[in-house]
């Protein structure tokens, strides 16, 4: 069985798809991402697979076709991270929400940037936690 992909926005500091998310430092939003799901960096790397659906900057025509190839998988769970994320898939969002596309979980988490307000809400990490019990995974 294919591990969970975490499906980011894109890595203006290195476009070398095995970095996407890479938990670089706390600081990084793939290492933020670690801290808000209780996981060490070794098990994070080991359990989920990341992309990123740009190379270097946001476009919305690319994240939509790598969206599609994305889909073609046919993977087992699918955590998109942020509005833009979501929306490149399937033209809305919901925090926190998981649903099932053929077969796919989809869990729909804000993005971990340090910008985002979303997870200075109360209880948001446990949250995301709990959305990613709920489809198997933690």
């Amino acid at each position: 069985m294919n591990k969970p992909l975490i499906v980011g926005e894109d890595n203006p500091f290195d476009s070398d798809p095995r970095y996407a998310l890479f938990p670089y430092s706390l600081a990084s939003s793939g290492g933020r991402l670690c801290a808000i799901l209780g996981l060490c960096e070794a098990r994070y790397l080991r359990e989920f697979d990341r992309a990123n659906l740009c190379r270097r900057t946001w476009n919305l025509t690319e994240a939509r076709a790598s969206a599609r190839r994305i889909l073609r998988q046919r993977r087992r769970v699918l955590v998109l991270l942020g509005e833009k994320v979501a929306c490149a898939f399937f033209g809305e969002y919901e925090a926190f929400s998981v649903g099932n596309l053929l077969g796919t979980s989809i869990v729909m988490l804000p993005h971990p940037s340090g910008l985002n307000r979303a997870w200075d809400a109360e209880h948001s990490a446990r949250r995301a936690r709990a959305a990613l019990r709920k489809v198997g995974v933690l």
